[in-house]
């Protein structure tokens, strides 16, 4: 069914009603803070806040903190939507938020950040200065725990979109296919969001980081004309846990763009065969560099081994 873009463009009303939408899958520990987080925002009084937290199939205690936190005095003039998504993936449980949204715009976060207690009064005001624009982006702060080791502070600029870090600048500019926001930290109006679900064929499952699906629909409001803003005071920050601060998880992050490279068309043109090769070889050049070179360069070989994976395992099928 084609999208009615006239019946969803702006202006747009006033925001009284906000829906922060979190989606979970067995990351109980990190949700319980993420949720503590939002209990100390700050919401105007003249604005009604409602919680969906979407459980992806979780095998933890996920239900438990989420029940937990359903009856919280904070929740008692606000309200917490607890939902279920029983298959798997990242864009299912959107998809599943999206549903329910009752609300004059949805801010999406993710179960490992803990918000500002300003994020939402500055999201929304933003919003109601910006009547005419249909989404909003804002910074992303990483925090690595333990201590940022040196190999990934040498290779930041490289590295930081592997642990979400997202920060176009301290002065509110429009966004553009090439200067989006990312996940943990960006607005909808909702009648652009239930017209503009997520890609199914996107996005995390389970361990597979594959991602890119908030990319994919904002590109998609933006090739319809529609507008969207970067909102440099409504800040979150994405909590990384140990280990996610590894060699490995890195090599995954970069497996997960191959496959995206692949799904947008964009591959680097080599055989499957090519692809297989240039994996291993790059892997082990990594192997033998990391007891000697400096970061920069052991690190292009560990890059290029989980692009060429990622591409292998995403065009299986195709002509060889």
């Amino acid at each position: 069914m084609e999208t009615d873009l006239e019946s969803i463009q702006g202006p747009y009303p006033r925001v009284a009603t906000v829906d922060v939408v979190v989606c979970t899958w067995n990351r109980a520990p990190q949700l319980s803070d993420m949720l503590e987080s939002l209990t100390k925002l700050i919401v105007p009084y003249d604005r009604q806040l409602r919680i969906i937290v979407v459980d992806n199939n979780s095998t933890d205690d996920t239900a438990e903190v989420i029940q937990q936190f359903s009856t919280r005095k904070f929740f008692n003039r606000h309200t917490l939507l607890p939902l279920f998504e029983p298959q798997q993936g990242h864009t299912h449980s959107r998809n599943a938020a999206i549903a329910h949204l009752d609300s004059d715009l949805a801010m999406w976060t993710d179960d490992d950040v803990a918000v500002d207690p300003f994020w939402l009064q500055k999201m929304v005001e933003f919003a109601d200065l910006h009547p005419d624009t249909a989404f909003f982006g804002g910074p992303i702060v990483a925090k690595l725990l333990p201590r940022c080791p040196d190999w990934i502070e040498e290779n930041w600029e490289i590295l930081k979109g592997c642990f979400a870090d997202r920060q176009i600048g301290d002065q509110p500019l429009s966004l553009a296919n090439d200067r989006l926001p990312y996940g943990a930290n960006f607005a909808v109006r909702t009648p652009v969001q239930k017209a503009f679900t997520f890609d199914t064929e996107l996005g995390r499952r389970a361990e597979d980081v594959l991602g890119e699906d908030e990319l994919d629909v904002m590109r998609r409001m933006l090739d319809a004309q529609l507008s969207g803003h970067w909102n440099p005071e409504a800040r979150v920050t994405h909590v990384i846990p140990s280990e996610r601060v590894n060699e490995e998880y890195v090599r995954q992050y970069f497996v997960g763009q191959g496959r995206a490279l692949v799904r947008k068309g964009k591959p680097w043109g080599y055989t499957r065969r090519k692809l297989w090769w240039a994996s291993l070889w790059n892997y082990l050049v990594f192997r033998f560099k990391r007891k000697f070179a400096g970061s920069p360069e052991w690190l292009a070989h560990l890059i290029r081994s989980g692009l060429a994976e990622g591409q292998y395992v995403e065009s299986e099928g195709e002509s060889k």
